[in-house]
């Protein structure tokens, strides 16, 4: 089923690199954007993140454990002092292991789950003070057996943030998404803010169509180590089996995600992750192909570790 499942995602990404425009998705620009530099520049970044979602009991009955594969590029070119455009690609890939229970609110239970997407960023500088981001995206969100044409996802954030000193930024931003018949939309804050020598406080992730950038407080006892504490708010939608009781139906598995992080500077190119939290506040809900709620399972607080390995070039 995952071989299907990826020559589809294969064909998707190839048309998606015909538009052949470099991007950063979801990051600030970089400093070969800002202004009084006017040489173009290139950036690649390459990202990945193996996950382990540790078993949880369903309120309903029965359990489940899950394991996640992140892969993000992202790239990115500076076209003069004030503009940088780009292109993000990501693919995510789920293993689901669901145990002492059938169905979940008569829908059969699903086993992989693929989400290939595509950011084109936009980033406006028209000062040394402000900046402006647009991210339209698309992507597709599909369990195993569903057909990927009927997992449409597309949005975009806005932002705009202030540079008050080279220790702060700050600003705001919101994500739009229309997600598999339903339209959502979120505010968040943008701030990167060194605090000292040691501490700041910034966003850890890109802001999204599974929910905003959250918020991570950040110490660096030497260059080469650091430790880091958060949170994030997500919520992942996707098609169901299109041969179940319930044809085409969609699940949205929502939770809060407190996490803990040690990160190393390997060299100046690369670095390594590792992560560990609790997924809180959790549920799965299901409906039909229309949309409609046919029920909502929570599941108790579930540890999750895992690794990142990212490297720029």
């Amino acid at each position: 089923m995952f071989q299907k499942h990826l020559v589809k995602a294969s064909i998707l990404f190839s048309i998606f690199f015909t538009t052949q425009i470099s991007s950063f998705a979801g990051s600030p620009p970089p400093e070969g954007s800002r202004e009084g530099n006017v040489e173009s520049k290139n950036n690649y970044r390459l990202s990945y993140t193996p996950i382990y979602q540790f078993e949880t009991d369903l309120d309903s009955s029965g359990q489940f454990d899950v394991q996640r594969h992140f892969l993000r590029f992202n790239a990115s070119r500076s076209i003069d002092s004030n503009w940088t455009v780009g292109l993000g690609l990501s693919f995510d890939y789920e293993i689901w292991d669901f145990s002492n229970i059938a169905r979940l609110h008569s829908v059969d239970l699903w086993e992989e789950i693929i989400r290939p997407g595509i950011s084109i960023p936009v980033f406006y500088a028209p000062s040394q003070n402000w900046h402006f981001g647009l991210i339209p995206s698309i992507g597709f969100a599909s369990a195993s057996g569903a057909e990927i044409s009927e997992s449409l996802s597309y949005g975009g954030v806005l932002s705009g943030a202030y540079v008050f000193s080279r220790h702060l930024m700050l600003g705001i931003g919101a994500g739009m998404f229309e997600r598999l018949d339903q339209f959502e939309m979120f505010p968040y804050v943008v701030i990167n803010w060194q605090i000292n020598e040691q501490f700041r406080l910034t966003n850890p992730f890109p802001a999204g169509p599974v929910g905003p950038a959250g918020v991570e407080l950040v110490y660096a006892p030497v260059s080469s180590l650091e430790v880091g504490i958060g949170g994030a708010y997500r919520s992942y939608r996707f098609r169901l089996d299109d041969s179940s009781m319930v044809a085409d139906g969609i699940a949205d598995m929502t939770f809060w995600a407190p996490f803990l992080r040690v990160g190393w500077k390997l060299d100046e190119d690369y670095r390594f992750d590792v992560n560990t939290g609790l997924l809180m506040g959790g549920s799965i809900t299901i409906e039909d192909a229309d949309g409609h709620e046919l029920g909502e399972t929570d599941f108790d607080a579930a540890p999750f570790v895992g690794v990142t390995l990212k490297g720029k070039f």
